[in-house]
C-alpha cells in the first residue's frame, strides 16, 4: 500500500463527507467488471481488498480510497492482421479498392466482432483525501490518471473542485539554482539523477549515478540548459524525484519507516494496512509541507482546470 508516486492536489472549499457517508456515497459506483462488449469499466473497489468490504479506509482523520480500471486487450497488429483479410477479402470478391471511410467502418466491425475474447487487465489506483489538510494525495505516475480518478470522485459526490498542487516559484528556476549553488534548502539532500533540457531547442540530457555537484554538470548549467528533474531525499526518511509539475515519481520510503510501521506488531492484514496508512500519512504531511515550503509556498492563485459538476 506504500505510495510508490505521487501527485497531490488542492481541495479549494472544505471536504466535509464522513468516511462512512463517502462509504456509502460509492457504493453506487462500484466497480462492475468488463461485459463481452465493454472496452472500459472504471469503478471502486475497498483499499484492503479481500481482507475489506468497505469502500474506504479511515485512519487518523484521513480517508483511502481505490479505483480500479479494467480494459479490453486488442493489440493493434491483431486488429490490423484482421482488418486487412477483410480489406483484401472485398477486394478479391468484388474486385474494387476499399476507401478510407469503408476500412474506418470495417475496423469498428473487427473491433466489435474481437472484444468479447479480449483479454481484461486491471489495474488499482489508490488515493486518499487528507481533510485537515484540504489535500488529495494520488497514488499515480500521470495526471491523467489522477484526473480520472478525482473525476470518479466529483461524479459520486456531485460537487468537488480540487486543483493541481502548485508552487509559487516555478519548480524549473529553483531546482536549476539549487544545482547552480549546490545549496538544497533542509531538510532536502541533492540525489544522484537530473534531467537537463535547454529551452531553446529542447535538448536533454539525463544524468544517473552522477555527482549533481560535479563540474561536468555544471558546465550545462552555465551554458543555460534547466533542471526539469531531481532526484531529493527529504529528512533520510523519504528518496523521490521531482519534476517541473511538482508531481512526485520513484518515491520510495526508507526501511526505517517500514521498520517503524512493523514494530506496532499488526495482528491481521486490515491492522497492518492502517499502521502502513497511519505511518505513510504522517511522514507525507510534513513531506509535502516542506517540499512546497522549498518552492516558495503553496501559489493559491493557481487556476482551477477542473470544474464542478
Amino acid at each position: 500500500m506504500w505510495f510508490k508516486n505521487l501527485r497531490v492536489y488542492r481541495l479549494t472549499r472544505a471536504f466535509e463527507s464522513s468516511p462512512e457517508a463517502l462509504a456509502e456515497t460509492l457504493e453506487n459506483f462500484a466497480f462492475q467488471p468488463c461485459g463481452k462488449l465493454d472496452p472500459v469499466r472504471y469503478g471502486w473497489v475497498p483499499p484492503l481488498g479481500r481482507h475489506g468490504t468497505s469502500l474506504v479506509h479511515a485512519t487518523n482523520g484521513n480517508i483511502m480510497v481505490c479505483a480500479k480500471r479494467q480494459e479490453k486487450i486488442l493489440p493493434a497488429a491483431v486488429v490490423k492482421e484482421e482488418l486487412d483479410e477483410r480489406v483484401a477479402a472485398i477486394s478479391a470478391e468484388e474486385g474494387r479498392h476499399v476507401g478510407r471511410k469503408e476500412r474506418d467502418s470495417l475496423k469498428d466491425e473487427v473491433i466489435f466482432d474481437l472484444l468479447p475474447r479480449a483479454l481484461a487487465k486491471s489495474s488499482m489506483d489508490f488515493a486518499y483525501i487528507a481533510p485537515s489538510e484540504r489535500l488529495v494525495y494520488v497514488n499515480v505516475t500521470s495526471s491523467k490518471r489522477a484526473e480520472e480518478l478525482l473525476s470518479a470522485l466529483r461524479e459520486a459526490l456531485g460537487t468537488m473542485s480540487a486543483i493541481p498542487l502548485n508552487s509559487v516559484n516555478p519548480p524549473v528556476a529553483s531546482m536549476t539554482e539549487w544545482l547552480r549553488s549546490s545549496e538544497l534548502p533542509a531538510p532536502f539532500q541533492l540525489g544522484e539523477e537530473c534531467e537537463l533540457q535547454a529551452p531553446k531547442d529542447d535538448r536533454i540530457i539525463r544524468c544517473k549515478n552522477q555527482d549533481l555537484t560535479a563540474d561536468e554538470i555544471l558546465n550545462h548549467i552555465h551554458s543555460g540548459m534547466v533542471v526539469n528533474k531531481l532526484a531529493l531525499t527529504w529528512n533520510d526518511a523519504i528518496h523521490f524525484i521531482v519534476d517541473d509539475q511538482l508531481a512526485i515519481k520513484r518515491l520510495k520510503f526508507d526501511d526505517k519507516l517500514l521498520e517503524l510501521a512493523g514494530e506496532r506488531n499488526p495482528e491481521s492484514a486490515a491492522e497492518e494496512f492502517d499502521t502502513d496508512f497511519a505511518v505513510m500519512s504522517t511522514e507525507l504531511k510534513q513531506f509535502v509541507a516542506d517540499l512546497l515550503n522549498a518552492f516558495g509556498g503553496i501559489n493559491e492563485s493557481a487556476p482551477a482546470i477542473e470544474a464542478d459538476q
